[in-house]
């Protein structure tokens, strides 16, 4: 092959993955439209692509821990029985009418807000972990007053993380969300999409 030949060719391959690059890209703008166009009327924010929903797996159990302290022994099975669900997790397994919705928006959701969602329910999942495993500790040596103190201030400082991860949900929360993707996360989140149009030039 000549090098006039190899240079066309490298030329053609160029402008291949360009325009496939450039399709993806639309492709995924299109599908964020249509998504928000079918938000109305749901609990999902239009402009985020989430919904609050998904924070009543906290919720409940922050609710048990303000009752914990009263009746810790009544309760015991329950905290014991809590498992941290993803976001698409909890809406697979749940009776939420627009759960297709939900799990479709979360996967192109804004990734500045995606990002700042994804580390600030990590924060809520940390923190919850540990303070359920403090309770058990707590409950299983008979320590009530400790058990109270714990609870006591555990509690606020959850509803503090629920209500960043709300903000963000709802757009109304911009701290951090200005961070700047990595190259790799940059083409993890538009590989779905390109994947869906990759059949068209092949």
């Amino acid at each position: 092959m000549s090098s006039s030949s190899v240079k066309l060719h490298v030329v053609a391959s160029n402008d291949h993955d360009f325009a496939r690059e450039k399709l993806a890209s639309a492709f995924k703008d299109s599908m964020i439209e249509h998504l928000r166009a079918h938000t109305k009327d749901t609990n999902i924010n239009p402009e985020t692509l989430l919904t609050t929903d998904y924070l009543n797996h906290f919720n409940e159990i922050i609710m048990l821990l303000e009752l914990v302290p009263s009746a810790p022994t009544q309760f015991v099975s329950e905290l014991a029985e809590w498992q941290h669900e993803s976001y698409e997790e909890h809406f697979t397994h749940s009776g939420f009418r627009d759960k297709e919705l939900a799990i479709a928006g979360y996967r192109n959701a804004p990734k500045e807000v995606r990002h700042a969602f994804d580390s600030s329910v990590a924060d809520l999942e940390q923190e919850m972990i540990m303070l359920l495993q403090q309770v058990q500790e707590k409950i299983s040596t008979g320590d009530t007053r400790g058990l109270s103190m714990l609870c006591f201030e555990a509690v606020p400082r959850l509803q503090d993380l629920i209500q960043i991860t709300a903000g963000i949900v709802n757009g109304s929360v911009t701290c951090g969300l200005e961070a700047v993707a990595t190259e790799t996360d940059a083409k993890a989140e538009t590989s779905s999409a390109q994947s869906a149009v990759d059949e068209l030039f092949d």
